[in-house]
């Protein structure tokens, strides 16, 4: 998949240096008193060091969206079929199943999540869960939930655990008083929607983090996706991604 292939290719790079996606480099610090969560103070921290000529182990969050099984395919290509963990709340497909490392995350359950990087050793955290625009609409609560909170979550964990966090953002996060022609990366956005909101939201606290805590965060605005490997999720693309879906279901255009 073309789309797949080139957010690879640009997280990619992204990644081959440390710093947030503003392209400024800090070095990242770390002690117990600027931790984003309550940590107790008698508490058993185990620090593992992660060298770039070893393989990262990566953990893709909201997995069986429309991007999460072609991003893992590529990453296993690169850096092995075990390095690359799959995880969402929905059961996979059994191709998917058994094509690679796949685990149960609820991302709103910080406790698991925690465990899950820690008993995974996991280093580089790809967030793609989230509730797309069409469906946040329609459950404004529970977008809230998914996309804030449980984004919260992941920031938290990624920092305490010196991760490299990737979050993407969407053009949904510029609104209708937004410049056009072109539309320049740092202007005024006011989006209608909560999944433009939350996505705002992310851009915003990820920078922060990376300059309060030195986290290495990256976030990439996504166009519509169309996707081969998932049926519509919910977002302003479904018609498209639909009527492909049933002409080879259907054998009709």
């Amino acid at each position: 998949m073309p789309i797949v292939k080139n957010v690879s290719r640009a997280v990619s790079q992204l990644l081959q240096s440390s710093g947030c996606g503003c392209g400024i480099s800090i070095v990242p610090v770390r002690c117990i008193g600027v931790s984003p969560r309550q940590v107790a103070s008698d508490a058993s921290f185990h620090s593992v060091s992660f060298s770039e000529s070893d393989h990262p182990r990566v953990l893709i969050t909201g997995g069986l969206g429309q991007l999460g099984v072609g991003l893992a395919k590529l990453l296993r290509k690169r850096f092995g079929k075990n390095n690359v963990i799959l995880s969402d709340i929905r059961k996979p497909a059994d191709n998917v199943f058994y094509s690679g490392p796949f685990i149960y995350a609820d991302i709103l359950d910080y406790k698991n999540l925690r465990e899950i990087v820690v008993n995974n050793r996991i280093s580089w955290l790809f967030h793609y869960s989230a509730l797309l625009s069409a469906v946040g609409e329609a459950n404004v609560p529970l977008a809230r939930a998914v996309n804030i909170t449980g984004l919260h979550n992941v920031l938290d964990i990624a920092a305490e655990h010196n991760l490299r966090l990737f979050v993407p953002s969407t053009i949904g996060a510029f609104g209708p008083t937004s410049p056009r022609d072109p539309t320049p990366d740092l202007c005024i956005q006011r989006p209608r929607t909560i999944y433009g909101v939350s996505k705002v939201h992310a851009e915003l606290m990820g920078e922060y983090y990376h300059y309060r805590y030195g986290l290495d965060f990256r976030c990439l605005r996504y166009p519509g996706i169309i996707s081969a490997d998932s049926q519509p999720g919910g977002g302003t693309t479904d018609y498209a991604v639909q009527i492909f879906h049933d002409a080879i279901k259907t054998g009709k255009f």
